[in-house]
């Protein structure tokens, strides 16, 4: 199990959802690529916001930015990591609408590994008010998760990750200096083939499972969307 840092991002107001994406791809990313070396980032991928799955409460993210660090491969120059990191959060000032824009590092749990070919469904999960976090993750790891893994007839999950947000998240050094909003509880990254079982069966089996959803979601503050994986790093 490793970690990565999750970076759900909501666009500036006078940004189109393109003109948000297109800086972050050809202006940001080079930016994170030419100081990736200094801070020892290993790794670092955006996914770009297609279409939302269901409609919620909460709105939509614009994107999600993933990133894996290493402290080993950081710079021993703190002046130089302190300056290259300044260089991003500048950047991200002018088209990232930071107060509304969570991050932290999240536990990475590998629960099925398979191809990431095509679009990827991005779930930004909250808990169930009424429950704790770690009720909330153990319903996801131990049962919501397993009962899609045990019928991919039926739901399709061909890679399968879950990742887990620790008790400490929001005191991290990225959100206090952004400002940002509390974490989420969790994210779900799933890429998925379409169902084999007979019709019935798979509307019946899923009904079922959203019903489960709300043992341990807030559903109406969990965007899920598709969306384009484009690895930078």
């Amino acid at each position: 199990m490793g970690q990565r840092i999750i970076f759900p991002l909501r666009r500036l107001p006078h940004l189109s959802r393109d003109e948000f994406q297109d800086y972050w791809l050809n202006h940001h990313a080079p930016l994170v690529k030419s100081h990736a070396a200094t801070l020892g980032i290993v790794g670092y991928q955006q996914v770009h916001t297609t279409k939302p799955m269901r409609e919620t409460a909460v709105p939509c993210f614009d994107g999600v930015a993933e990133l894996w660090a290493d402290p080993q491969k950081q710079s021993s120059d703190k002046g130089a990591v302190r300056t290259a990191a300044a260089a991003l959060l500048a950047d991200e000032r002018t088209f990232i609408d930071l107060a509304n824009s969570p991050i932290w590092i999240a536990d990475e749990d590998l629960r099925r590994e398979g191809s990431k070919d095509g679009l990827r469904m991005t779930a930004i999960l909250k808990r169930n008010p009424a429950i704790s976090r770690a009720q909330f993750r153990y319903h996801w790891r131990e049962l919501h998760g397993p009962w899609a893994l045990r019928r991919p007839d039926v739901f399709g999950f061909r890679h399968y990750v879950q990742n887990h947000t620790p008790e400490n998240a929001d005191y991290n050094p990225m959100a206090r200096e952004r400002n940002s909003p509390p974490a989420f509880d969790g994210v779900s990254e799933i890429y998925r083939d379409a169902p084999t079982a007979p019709a019935e069966e798979v509307a019946e089996l899923r009904l079922q499972f959203h019903e489960d959803e709300k043992n341990f979601l807030d559903i109406d503050a969990s965007p899920v969307f598709e969306g384009k994986v484009i690895v930078i790093i």
